[in-house]
């Protein structure tokens, strides 16, 4: 006897994260309204930011799209990645 599944049933979820990385000194509000419209086009539920600072206001709005969103924007810093922060920031 012979057992074909079908394609349907072999599917796995593909999985995407957007990540964008800045190279300049801070990333404001803009670059981060830009990114989460790249998001929402994507149908992503979270994306990687790379820059070497944040500026409060686009802190506020990383989080202010998670609570109306429920999509989450992982800000990581040049200091991160220098510090080898990253595997916390990842958890």
């Amino acid at each position: 006897m012979r057992l074909l599944a079908g394609a349907d049933e072999l599917a796995l979820e593909e999985r995407f994260y957007p990540m964008h990385v800045k190279q300049k000194d801070r990333t404001g509000r803009p670059d981060i309204d830009a990114f989460e419209t790249a998001m929402r086009r994507a149908k992503c539920e979270k994306g990687f930011f790379v820059s070497f600072d944040y500026p409060s206001d686009a802190l506020r709005e990383i989080d202010r799209f998670f609570r109306e969103e429920h999509r989450v924007i992982i800000p990581i810093t040049g200091r991160d990645i220098l510090d080898e922060e990253i595997a916390r920031k990842l958890a």
